[in-house]
């Protein structure tokens, strides 16, 4: 359409459009068209088109959206901080002197959405931290092996609604340069986003480490948590790790932000994709989100199944 209107009008045309690619969704892109010079008057004219991948200028205004956005709320949540610490411990104080049953069931709802609303607070705070001194995470030197099946123990015994988990790790130690209490708060928040859209089904939730060898010794550790929840609404992929985005009222939308700011602070990444697992001859789609580490390379790697069920 755009070639057509070039040579319509016999002017160069500009739009922007967007081309599909398989796996990768859409990508936005600036074409310009451009009519050759006609050397002879008894030639067909040619149309060049010139595209642009739009994804940089995208990418430095959403970054300076993020700032922007971080700068504000940052300011916000300092002026939340003391008066809301006021409202915990004067709750503190008022359920000691509560015996009424509904009353006290009152003083809990108080107590769980202050730590809700102080729990967002923190994480707005972070990301300010981030943002401005380009803050770098302490690490310790964690096995994985044993660091999962631990989390997902705990994990397990917080929660309501139990689901059975499937934890896939190797027999040898796969150690990684990690803040303990940062892995933790990454896993157990993929494991609630999986439990909120998988299955009633056995094991809906799936938890593995991969290892890809790499070139002078060393590999990198890829942690998959898989659930079979539906597939995920196009717009929502799209913005899955954007700060403040999220398509539940409830959620504050900082969740997966933070676990990927936490990954990148400790040089590791966090991505999404639709993926398969295998349920004996059944092949069954989900959500995988994973996270890659990097680490020395293991010797004689093998890898073993263990399950955690629901208590």
């Amino acid at each position: 359409q755009l070639i057509d209107e070039t040579f319509a009008t016999q002017l160069a045309q500009q739009q922007e459009i967007s081309i599909q690619h398989p796996g990768q969704g859409a990508r936005l892109m600036s074409a310009r068209t451009q009519l050759t010079a006609q050397l002879n008057p008894d030639a067909q004219g040619m149309c060049v088109v010139f595209l642009q991948d739009q994804r940089e200028l995208q990418a430095r205004i959403r970054t300076e959206k993020f700032a922007s956005m971080g700068r504000m709320s940052a300011a916000v949540a300092h002026e939340i901080r003391n008066p809301l610490a006021a409202i915990v411990q004067a709750n503190a104080l008022l359920s000691e002197d509560v015996s009424d049953p509904g009353q006290q069931q009152l003083t809990r709802l108080v107590q769980q959405n202050a730590l809700r609303l102080e729990k967002t607070v923190h994480d707005i705070l972070h990301i300010a931290q981030r943002t401005n001194t380009n803050h770098v995470a302490q690490a310790d030197s964690i096995d994985l092996t044993q660091a999962l099946p631990r989390i997902c123990r705990d994990w397990q015994t917080q929660v309501t609604n139990k689901s059975d988990i499937a934890v896939q790790v190797p027999n040898s130690a796969a150690w990684v340069w990690f803040d303990a209490e940062h892995l933790r708060r990454i896993l157990i928040n993929l494991l609630d986003n999986a439990q909120r859209y998988a299955s009633p089904q056995p094991e809906p939730i799936q938890i593995s480490l991969d290892t890809c060898w790499g070139t002078a010794a060393t590999a990198s550790i890829c942690l998959r948590v898989w659930s079979d929840g539906d597939p995920l609404d196009p717009c929502v992929e799209q913005h899955l790790f954007e700060p403040f985005f999220s398509s539940e009222s409830r959620s504050s939308g900082l969740g997966l932000y933070i676990c990927r700011e936490l990954c990148e602070s400790h040089g590791a990444s966090m991505a999404y994709e639709r993926n398969n697992r295998t349920f004996g001859q059944k092949i069954q789609p989900g959500n995988e989100f994973s996270v890659m580490f990097c680490t020395q390379q293991p010797s004689n790697p093998v890898t073993s199944s263990q399950s955690v069920p629901a208590s």
